[in-house]
C-alpha cells in the first residue's frame, strides 16, 4: 500500500505505527456480494482491535477498502491471526516498519507476498516544510492534511485555545482513508508545542 509508506518519523514513534488495509481485487472479486460481506466482516474484525482511527463505518457499505491505523502491534497480530483463521479472500496489506511487521508474520506463520520499501524524498527539499510537520502530514497518504492544517493547530495549542487531543482529532478529521493515526499526532504535537 504504497500511499501509506512514507510516513516520516524517527523509529521509535514509528514502531507505534500500523496500518491495516483489506481491499477486494477490481476485475476478480469486486462484483461478488460475498467478498462485499467479508469485506464487511475484516471492517468488524478491525473495528474490535482498538484502531486509533478507520475509514468511517457508513462507507464500508459502498467502499472497496476498508483500512485503520493501529498503535499497538499486538492487536495488529491478533487482527492477522483472526484474518489468517478466517481466510476470506480478501487482500490484506500491512503497513509499518519491516523490522516490527516481520517478527508478527512469523510468529503466526505468514509469509509476505509483496514488501514494497520508501527509498525516502528526491528534490528540492528546502520546499518542505519541517521534518516534525512532515510527520504528521505524511499520515494522511492522499496528503488531505496540509503544513498549514498543522501549524494553525500548533498556534491554537500554544495559546491554549485548544487541547493537543482535540487538534489531534480534528487534523484526523481530512484523511478520509482512515490511516492518518491521531495518538502518533498527539505525541508529535506535544513535541512541537513543549506541552
Amino acid at each position: 500500500m504504497t500511499h501509506s509508506l512514507h510516513r516520516i518519523g524517527r523509529e521509535s514513534e514509528l514502531k507505534e505505527d500500523f496500518v491495516i488495509l483489506a481491499m477486494v481485487a477490481k476485475g476478480y472479486n469486486d462484483t461478488n456480494p460475498e467478498a462485499r460481506k467479508n469485506l464487511i466482516k475484516i471492517g468488524e474484525i478491525l473495528e474490535q482491535h482498538n484502531p486509533t482511527n478507520m475509514i468511517i463505518k457508513p462507507a464500508w457499505k459502498v467502499s472497496t477498502v476498508i483500512q485503520g491505523a493501529f498503535e499497538n502491534k499486538e492487536d495488529v497480530k491478533d487482527v492477522l491471526k483472526i484474518l489468517k483463521t478466517e481466510d476470506l479472500g480478501v487482500s490484506i496489506v500491512v503497513s509499518g516498519l519491516i523490522s516490527e511487521i516481520t517478527p508478527v508474520l512469523k510468529d503466526i506463520d505468514l509469509k509476505p507476498h509483496t514488501i514494497h520499501l520508501s527509498l525516502g524524498i528526491f528534490g528540492k527539499k528546502e520546499k518542505l516544510p519541517s521534518k516534525e510537520i512532515l510527520e504528521v502530514t505524511t499520515m494522511c497518504g492522499h496528503h488531505c492534511i496540509s503544513p498549514q492544517s498543522v501549524e494553525n493547530y500548533v498556534n491554537l495549542i500554544k495559546k491554549g485555545k485548544i487541547s493537543v487531543e482535540k487538534a489531534a482529532e480534528k487534523l484526523a478529521k481530512p484523511c478520509v482513508c482512515g490511516i492518518f493515526n491521531p495518538k502518533r499526532a498527539t505525541k508529535i504535537l506535544k513535541k512541537l508545542t513543549g506541552k
